[in-house]
């Protein structure tokens, strides 16, 4: 797909400086820039949480008691959602230890790793208990793909941040880097299989108006964007020749190409599923913005209350018999008589990830095209992120500079997501309410996108001033939607929601 992307217009620029005020009302420029660059308050109150109690749960309650103990992979996954953009700021302050630090937890997690066998080669993490994978989700006993892919992911970014950090590495993170780069290879042949990029590019060519019904078959969802960000981040592993020859030597020509046409086949899959629109109503006026599988959604399960704006709960729990413990769910609306949103595709929790890839594309970018031989067609370049960070802003925010909100999907609808869901586990879920995913803005990473919408950064900042205040005004709107924000009295206080907004502030260059 080739589209044109318009350079961000003044106007971004403009609303920048006239909400500045608004933002930094206690304290000098100057002051607040140094607060949030490398160095830093903001990063201190990071390397506070992490050493306070961040990294020992991380080790003790998610790889001990969860993964290697109850064989339960997705800490795996949430491992990942709690500890990438840490590592993302470690990485652009150059914090090599605590780079290490995270490695060796990382590390831990590779002794859980299962041999494959002759028909499926490669080793893999298999779900053996917990609370989501049993016997009628076809969980249990499975690789679960998502929870891997998912931490290979952060575990990519680590090895990657490593070897590229323009000193020379130490045994240690030459050794992390080797087994690293080997278990990404495994993985990623085992995934790219014939019958799975067959399956790509049959998806590759369809349109919105091909789903027919709500199966996700057509869909592009996070398994793909993962690779891809695990092929960047991989490519950038080999360029830098730390443990090259041992990592890429050893593999056979024949996989090479194997490698080469899977990478190839997930960007023509990303690539047709990009969208680029112009809406000169919107908030930023007549700029590129940018959406993923847009009209794709529209009849899945979990969306089909997408047009359902009310604060009016669609269903409730309710108890299954009186004195019993059970709920089921009681419909107040039913989903038939929800308008559909024809333009529905991710919500802003899921398209997070788009954050980790658009950085890990723009990082790795040569080193993609001389390791897997791609082309600058093939590759999205800095634009495309700045067309995502323009919906960030036209569309997705509420448009209030003081009380900041974001709605639920990324086409800018916000209506009800996942309702009366339980995944086959027997949970009862009511659901998520409009505005119920904002956090996932200073949660998700998206203010690193500042550096292509300053407005972004300056939200950030705003919602860093509400969080970390006792405005009597502002604390009841925290309460409401960003709860798990707020600064922790005592700091012994666990806060893995704030650990992972704060990291997003720091070391980010401002356009001017």
């Amino acid at each position: 797909m080739k589209t044109s992307l318009h350079v961000l217009c003044l106007y971004c620029a403009m609303t920048a400086v006239a909400f500045i005020s608004l933002i930094l009302i206690n304290e000098p420029a100057a002051a607040a820039d140094a607060n949030f660059a490398c160095g830093g308050s903001v990063e201190a109150e990071v390397w506070e949480a992490w050493d306070g109690n961040v990294r020992d749960y991380l080790r003790q309650n998610q790889l001990d008691a969860r993964l290697l103990k109850q064989g339960d992979v997705y800490a795996l996954y949430d491992i990942q959602t709690y500890a990438h953009n840490m590592v993302s700021m470690a990485s652009r302050c150059k914090r090599i230890n605590r780079l290490k630090e995270v490695a060796g937890l990382i590390r831990i997690a590779y002794d859980a790793l299962e041999p494959g066998n002759q028909s499926s080669p490669g080793r893999r993490w298999v779900c053996r208990g917990g609370s989501i994978c049993n016997d009628k989700n076809r969980l249990l006993n499975q690789e679960v793909m998502l929870d891997s892919v998912q931490f290979l992911g952060l575990a990519a970014r680590v090895a990657n941040a490593l070897a590229t950090s323009g000193r020379k590495p130490d045994e240690e993170e030459k050794a992390f880097i080797q087994d690293t780069g080997q278990i990404l290879i495994e993985h990623l042949l085992r995934w790219g299989s014939d019958s799975a990029i067959s399956s790509m590019r049959q998806a590759t060519g369809a349109k919105p108006e091909d789903v027919t019904d709500g199966s996700s078959k057509l869909f592009f969802t996070d398994k793909p964007l993962w690779m891809i960000t695990i092929y960047a981040e991989f490519a950038g592993i080999i360029q830098s020749g730390v443990s090259k020859d041992v990592i890429w030597g050893s593999v056979s020509k024949e996989d090479k190409m194997y490698m080469q046409k899977h990478c190839s086949a997930l960007l023509e899959f990303f690539s047709s599923r990009i969208s680029i629109r112009h809406d000169p109503k919107s908030r930023l006026r007549d700029v590129a913005l940018a959406d993923i599988d847009r009209g794709f959604w529209r009849l899945y399960y979990d969306n089909r209350y997408a047009g359902y704006e009310s604060d009016q709960k669609p269903a409730v729990c309710v108890l299954s018999e009186p004195g019993k413990s059970k709920k089921v769910i009681k419909y107040n609306v039913m989903s038939e008589k929800v308008q559909k949103r024809d333009d529905t595709g991710w919500d802003i929790s899921h398209a997070r990830r788009l954050v980790h890839a658009m950085d890990a594309l723009e990082r790795n970018r040569v080193a993609m095209k001389n390791v897997f031989s791609l082309t600058d067609v093939q590759l999205s370049s800095s634009e495309l992120a700045k067309a995502f960070a323009n919906t960030l802003v036209a569309v997705i925010w509420n448009g209030d500079m003081e009380y900041p909100l974001f709605s639920n999907y990324f086409s800018g609808a916000n209506g009800w997501f996942r309702v009366a869901y339980d995944n086959k586990t027997g949970q009862c879920r009511e659901g998520t309410r409009p505005f119920g995913m904002t956090v996932s803005f200073p949660t998700g990473g998206y203010i690193t996108w500042a550096r292509y919408n300053p407005t972004i950064g300056l939200l950030g900042q705003r919602l860093y001033e509400l969080t970390s205040s006792d405005d009597g005004k502002a604390n009841p709107f925290i309460v409401k939607y960003y709860k798990g924000l707020k600064k922790s009295v005592p700091v012994q206080n666990i806060n893995l929601a704030r650990f992972m907004f704060l990291p997003s502030l720091v070391g980010i260059p401002n356009e001017k």
